[in-house]
């Protein structure tokens, strides 16, 4: 492991999680709400989105625990996703436009995120 970056890089690499983080979390809760339609014409909801988050947010923050090994400093693309999420759970307010339902896989959703983000920072080596 490269451990011989300057500290411009490390922010510069955590700054890109940030957006990835961001980007992340506004496609999680756009495709949150899929649905498939079987033969029949039954619909199933399926909201793949919800184990993505847990998988994508544990691969930001082991990949910013590469930048900083410190738990608080590496969680940051975690706060942004936190944030974004926040952002647009509360957009409804500001666009009148409801993008978070308020449904058990919108809480299913906040959940996995968190969880995927801290399991790299309490888990050992």
């Amino acid at each position: 492991m490269r451990t011989d970056f300057s500290r411009g890089e490390a922010v510069g690499g955590l700054v890109w999680l940030s957006v990835a983080a961001l980007i992340a979390v506004l496609l999680q809760v756009v495709y949150l709400g899929t649905w498939v339609t079987l033969p029949g014409g039954a619909r199933l909801a399926v909201p793949y989105t919800i184990p993505l988050a847990f998988l994508f947010n544990m691969v930001l923050t082991r990949t910013a625990r590469l930048w900083n090994p410190e738990p608080l400093v590496a969680a940051i693309p975690l706060y942004v996703w936190l944030a974004g999420y926040g952002a647009l759970m509360m957009g409804v307010v500001v666009t009148g436009d409801q993008l978070l339902g308020s449904n058990i896989r919108a809480v299913l959703l906040l959940f996995a995120g968190v969880a995927g983000g801290v399991w790299p920072l309490v888990r050992g080596k």
